[in-house]
């Protein structure tokens, strides 16, 4: 049994497509459920009960595997945790620990060539994004070609970069270029990451992250991607 509850900050209000549109009204953030994680959340807020929102599940989709529900649910708790839209008061017992494995740490580590890679390669971000989309969008796929795809913890090591690379930026530094940073970053230093870009709705909103293998690859400060954002561009 893991107890869970839901912050009196959450607001959480169905569309019309079956999602679950949450506001965060302590920090002001949104974020999208699909209806599956509309369901689980909905569950985990009336049961106050992981275990409990997980067999409601699976009793409404017996058609899906339970280990994939279970998994899946584990994924979904953690971002949720991480994110503060869900808490559980007895994080510090067995069971709730084994949830939050997958939640990273604040701050990820990266190592000295990728920290000493980032500058340069936020320099040219910064150039690159002053030309057209295109032109910017066709030098990334150049440069990362022939090279072999990133770990995700690379990636994760060169989002880091960048993100600690960009600090220094006195102009404006958002999602487009700290993501930017990260593929050139790879790219130096002879990996693959690809660039993405999508959309959420409900408020509509636009991204870019990274992904290696078709996975997202995201800092823990960040939004999750799916189901929050859907690609539809990738580079």
């Amino acid at each position: 049994m893991i107890k869970a509850r839901v912050p009196a900050s959450v607001r959480a209000v169905p569309d019309d497509a079956g999602r679950l549109v949450l506001l965060d009204s302590a920090t002001g953030r949104w974020f999208v459920l699909n209806r599956s994680g509309a369901a689980f959340y909905e569950e985990l807020r009336s049961a106050a009960d992981v275990d409990k929102a997980v067999d409601a599940l699976l009793a409404r989709y017996p058609a899906v595997p339970a280990d994939r529900i279970r998994r899946d649910a584990d994924e979904l708790v953690s971002a949720l945790v991480a994110r503060g839209l869900v808490e559980l008061p007895d994080a510090e017992g067995r069971h709730a620990a084994g949830v939050l494995m997958a939640v990273p740490a604040d701050e990820v580590p990266a190592g000295r060539r990728w920290r000493l890679t980032a500058p340069f390669a936020f320099l040219l971000a910064l150039l690159l994004l002053r030309l057209p989309f295109r032109t910017s969008a066709a030098v990334v796929a150049r440069l990362k070609r022939t090279k072999p795809e990133a770990s995700a913890a690379d990636a994760l090591s060169a989002l880091s970069a960048a993100r600690r690379a960009s600090r220094w930026y006195p102009g404006r530094v958002a999602c487009v270029e700290i993501s930017l940073t990260a593929v050139l970053t790879a790219a130096f230093l002879g990996l693959r990451i690809d660039w993405c870009f999508g959309f959420a709705v409900d408020p509509y909103s636009f991204h870019a992250w990274i992904e290696v293998d078709g996975e997202p690859v995201t800092h823990p400060a960040d939004e999750p991607i799916p189901p929050t954002y859907r690609r539809v561009f990738r580079a």
